[in-house]
């Protein structure tokens, strides 16, 4: 027990101080050490958690591109399938023109169940093709359309409307809504004497006023 006025070291107590301050200042440089343990435990800590983030950043870019080039390669296919089809399909409204063109041209001695035949093939393949997606463009009497129609020849006529189609050389198809091949057509131009007459009669009718 200590006592007011005698000395904190003794004789007696010398060894137990320096042995116990001895102790404390080890106490203290184990706190640094662990201290600096736990800062250098910090600076790892983040510096994982920076690799972390740098290989998920990595590991989404690599989904997202597997993911485009996936849309990429059915996409490809898609394109190369409709490519596909479009050629065959051409190639069977080939058949269908020669056909049409079968019909047209036979005689009236030739039987009528075979002229009928032919018919039935013919309207059987419109039919399939039609399942397909493979529709007749209607261009007889419609206005030229660039998109739709070849214009291979003009007639020059007062009787229709400049740009009407007046006869369908070969006809033309779309597939899907998209043109597979545009008709052939004849398209009425207008009468130049007919227009000039009709200037005429209409500054007449100007002067008169």
């Amino acid at each position: 027990m200590y006592f007011l006025g005698e000395p904190l070291v003794t004789e007696d107590n010398k060894d137990n101080v320096e042995n116990e301050s001895t102790e404390f200042l080890e106490e203290l440089g184990n706190l640094d050490r662990a201290e600096e343990e736990d800062a250098d435990v910090d600076k790892l800590l983040k510096e994982a958690l920076k690799e972390k983030e740098r290989f998920q950043s990595i590991a989404q870019r690599a989904q997202a591109d597997l993911v485009n080039y996936r849309s990429r390669v059915i996409q490809e296919q898609e394109e190369l399938r409709r490519t596909v089809k479009s050629g065959v399909l051409t190639r069977f409204i080939g058949i269908i023109d020669d056909l049409e063109r079968a019909i047209s041209e036979i005689p009236d001695t030739v039987e009528k169940g075979w002229h009928e035949g032919i018919q039935l093939v013919l309207r059987n393949l419109e039919n399939s093709l039609d399942i397909e997606g493979v529709k007749k463009i209607e261009a007889l009497g419609a206005i030229f359309d660039p998109y739709k129609h070849e214009a291979l020849l003009y007639e020059k006529t007062s009787e229709s409307q400049e740009g009407t189609i007046l006869n369908v050389i070969q006809n033309g198809y779309t597939l899907n809504g998209k043109i597979l091949r545009p008709a052939r057509v004849v398209v009425a131009q207008e009468d130049e004497i007919e227009q000039k007459q009709e200037d005429i009669n209409e500054e007449s009718e100007k002067s008169s006023d």
